[in-house]
């Protein structure tokens, strides 16, 4: 996904600079606030450059949705590899989501597979009323306060079972702190992250 990103003093300002930039007109525009600026901050703005990308990703999801009888806000923003796509609609959110994100898993599927016959090798991670935004976060709260909790008393500690996506996200950010170790057992079916101190006790 290509992009500008300009300052200005305000949002209109930075916005003009990225259209100037991009050569695009402003009817045909997909952009978002970065920074609303103030306080003698500039304001920041980005610019989408394959704004067709997103109008594609939005109408699927949206024709999707009509066909449930319901419509809803689509918001999209670009990633590492791929898009976040976030979607909000009017009293079907807990139907899309379904128990523990079940529904959720089926919903992001098969809206990939529709998106990737128009857009090979477009990957997306779909959320509905983030979801798993706030699941994440919760998730990382967690094992931030196991790992404070070994640091406070110099012993290991064992995280309750992951899912695969959930054990990668949480070693991602553990891996940050260089006073512990993380590392993997299995009992049984289940696997646990282990929390540890970075120096072993003697």
């Amino acid at each position: 996904m290509r992009y500008i990103e300009e300052e200005g003093r305000t949002i209109e300002e930075a916005l003009e600079k990225a259209l100037e930039k991009g050569g695009i007109d402003r009817e045909e525009a997909r952009f978002e606030v970065i920074d609303p600026g103030g306080d003698g901050k500039p304001a920041r703005v980005r610019l989408y450059l394959d704004a067709e990308e997103l109008e594609l990703i939005e109408g699927i999801i949206q024709e999707f949705l009509e066909k449930l009888g319901t419509r809803g806000n689509v918001e999209i923003k670009p990633g590492p590899k791929g898009y976040y796509v976030n979607v909000r609609t009017r009293g079907y959110d807990s139907v899309l989501i379904g128990r523990d994100g079940k529904n959720l898993d089926a919903f992001e599927h098969l809206i990939k597979l529709m998106v990737q016959r128009k857009l090979h090798r477009i990957d997306l991670k779909l959320d509905v009323s983030s979801y798993r935004e706030r699941k994440r976060k919760l998730l990382l709260n967690k094992a931030l306060a196991v790992a404070r909790r070994v640091k406070d008393t110099g012993k290991e500690m064992r995280i309750d079972p992951l899912t695969p996506e959930e054990r990668r996200i949480v070693r991602e950010e553990l891996r940050k702190d260089k006073e512990i170790r993380v590392y993997t057992i299995r009992r049984g079916r289940n696997i646990y992250l282990i929390v540890a101190p970075a120096k072993k006790q003697r």
